[in-house]
C-alpha cells in the first residue's frame, strides 16, 4: 500500500471515529496519559459548556481547577491507576455519570483514557421531586394522625374556644416544649393532657399521670423521683423508680401543680433545667426524656405574689399556656358532650336511655358550677336511676334544680320575674312528681287545671 493510500485510510477512519463520537447518545472523551484531551464527541459541548475545540488539547487537570467539571474523571484514573465511576457536576449546571476506562501500555504505563458520560440531570431532578412529594406526604400524613388521634379521642366541641384549643394541640403536640393547663376544677385538664400526649409522636410510650395535692409531702418526692435502697426507713430493697424514670420518652402530666411543695418545686425546677432526676439517697443523675404537662386551677401569679410557688418555676412550667374556659362560657358544647357520655353509660350499663326535648333545655340553661366533670356526674345518675328509656325533663329537674335555689337573703338583687319563675318551676316540679297528673297537680296548689297546663308549657315542665 502506498503512503498516499496509507495517509488516506487513517483520514477515514479518523472521520468515521469522530462521526461515532459527534453521533454517539453519550458524551464520549479520549485523554492521553497525560489527561490532554485529544478527541472529544461534539455532543460534550453543551454539558460542559465548552466548545469542542476549547476542551481538545487541554490538560483535564487544568479544566477541574477552572471549574469546567467539580472532579475530572480523567485526572481521578491518572491519580489512581484504574477504571473510575463518578457522578461530575459541570461548569453548564448539569449532572453527568462518569466511567473512565484506561488503556495501558506493555509497561503498565497508562497510555489513553476513554470517558464515557451519561446526563442523569433530569433523573436528578425527578429523584429530589419524588423525596419532595415524600416529604409531603409524610407531613400530611403526620398531620392527619394527629387531627385522627383528636377524632379518636372523643373530644366533642363546636364553640370558637375550644376549635382555637385543638388546632394549637396540633401546633404544640409533636415539639419538647412544657405544657401548662389552666382552668376551673371539671373543665377537662387531665382529658386534655392526654389527647395532647396521644396526638403526638409519644403516643406509644407511657402517659404517667400524678395529682400533687392528692399525695402526702413526704411521699411525693419519692413518687416523682425515686429512691434507692435504703435511703430511709420502709425503702424497697433495691430501690424504686419515680415517676419521671417511668415515663421514659412518654409524657408525664403533674396535675394540681399549684399545690406542690415548695421545696420539692426547686427540685422539679433542677429537673426541667438539667433534663436529669436524681433519686432520693442516690448519688448518679438519671437521664429524663419525657415530655411535662402540668395543671392547676389555681392563680398562679397570686400564688406567687403570696410566697408560695416559685416564680422561676412558673416561667418554667408557662411555655406553652393553654387557658380551658368553663362550660357555662361555652354552652355550645353541652349538647355534644351530653350525647358522648349519654352513649358511654348506655353501653356500659347496657341501657338505650334518651333525653326529651325539655330535659336537654334544662341541661343547657344549667351553669355547672362543677363544669364537665359535673355534666358527667349529672348524665351518668340519669342513666342509673330513672325508669324507663325516655328520661323527662322532670327527673332531669329534681337532679339539677336544688343545686339552682336562689338565696334570698344575699345581698345580690335578682329580678322579680325571674325569682318568681325560678319558684314556680320548683313548686311545679316538686308537684308532679308527687301527684303526677295535671288535675292532682291543680287540685293541690289549689289552681285551675288550665293554669297548671300554661305554667308548665310556658316553663317548658313536661309530665305524663
Amino acid at each position: 500500500m502506498h503512503s498516499e493510500d496509507i495517509l488516506d485510510y487513517y483520514k477515514q477512519a479518523y472521520e468515521e471515529l469522530k462521526l461515532i463520537l459527534d453521533l454517539s447518545f453519550d458524551q464520549i472523551t479520549i485523554a492521553d496519559g497525560n489527561g490532554i484531551f485529544t478527541k472529544v464527541s461534539k455532543s460534550c459541548e453543551p454539558y460542559f459548556g465548552v466548545t469542542e475545540n476549547g476542551l481538545i488539547g487541554c490538560n483535564a487537570f487544568e479544566l477541574e481547577k477552572n471549574g469546567v467539571f467539580d472532579t475530572s474523571v480523567t485526572a481521578e484514573v491518572i491519580r489512581k491507576g484504574e477504571k473510575v465511576t463518578l457522578i461530575q457536576k459541570t461548569g453548564a449546571n448539569r449532572t453527568l455519570m462518569v466511567t473512565g476506562i484506561p488503556m495501558f501500555d506493555e509497561e503498565g504505563q497508562i497510555i489513553k483514557i476513554i470517558n464515557i458520560s451519561k446526563d442523569i440531570t433530569e433523573n436528578q431532578m425527578l429523584g429530589q421531586e419524588l423525596k419532595d412529594i415524600q416529604s409531603q406526604l409524610q407531613w400530611f400524613q403526620k398531620e392527619l394522625n394527629k387531627r385522627q388521634a383528636i377524632y379518636d379521642s372523643k373530644v366533642n366541641y363546636k364553640s370558637v374556644s375550644m376549635n382555637k384549643i385543638m388546632e394549637l394541640i396540633l401546633h404544640i403536640c409533636d415539639l419538647d416544649a412544657t405544657v401548662l393547663l389552666l382552668g376551673e376544677t371539671g373543665v377537662g385538664k387531665g382529658y386534655i393532657a392526654k389527647v395532647i400526649h396521644e396526638s403526638s409522636i409519644r403516643k406509644n410510650e407511657p402517659f404517667v399521670p400524678i395529682n400533687c395535692g392528692a399525695i402526702p409531702e413526704n411521699l411525693l418526692e419519692s413518687e416523682l423521683f425515686g429512691y434507692e435502697s435504703g435511703a430511709f426507713t420502709g425503702a424497697t430493697k433495691g430501690g424504686k423508680k419515680g415517676l419521671f424514670e417511668i415515663a421514659g420518652k412518654g409524657t408525664i402530666f403533674l396535675d394540681e401543680i399549684g399545690d406542690m411543695p415548695m421545696n420539692l418545686q426547686v427540685k422539679l425546677l433542677h429537673v426541667l433545667d438539667d433534663k436529669k432526676v436524681l433519686r432520693l439517697g442516690g448519688e448518679k443523675p438519671i437521664k429524663v426524656e419525657g415530655r411535662l404537662i402540668a395543671a392547676t386551677n389555681k392563680d398562679l401569679k397570686k400564688l406567687i405574689q403570696e410566697g408560695k410557688f416559685r416564680e422561676d418555676l412558673y416561667y418554667r412550667l408557662n411555655v406553652v399556656p393553654i387557658n380551658i374556659p368553663p362550660l357555662r362560657e361555652r354552652k355550645v358544647d353541652i349538647p355534644a358532650l351530653v350525647k358522648m357520655f349519654l352513649d358511654n353509660y348506655n353501653n356500659e350499663h347496657g341501657t338505650h336511655k334518651t333525653i326529651s326535648e325539655g330535659g336537654y333545655n334544662i341541661l343547657i340553661d344549667y351553669n355547672y358550677p362543677g363544669n364537665i366533670r359535673e355534666l358527667e356526674n349529672i348524665i351518668e345518675r340519669l342513666v342509673i336511676t330513672t325508669l324507663g328509656d325516655i328520661v323527662e325533663d322532670i327527673q332531669v329537674a329534681e337532679i339539677i334544680e336544688p343545686t339552682k335555689e336562689i338565696n334570698y337573703n344575699s345581698d345580690e338583687i335578682v329580678p322579680l320575674k325571674q325569682s318568681v319563675e325560678e319558684l314556680e318551676r320548683r313548686i311545679l316540679i316538686s308537684a308532679f312528681e308527687k301527684y303526677k297528673t295535671t288535675r292532682k297537680v291543680a287540685e293541690a296548689l289549689d289552681i285551675d287545671q288550665s293554669t297548671v297546663v300554661k305554667k308548665a308549657k310556658r316553663l317548658k315542665i313536661k309530665y305524663s
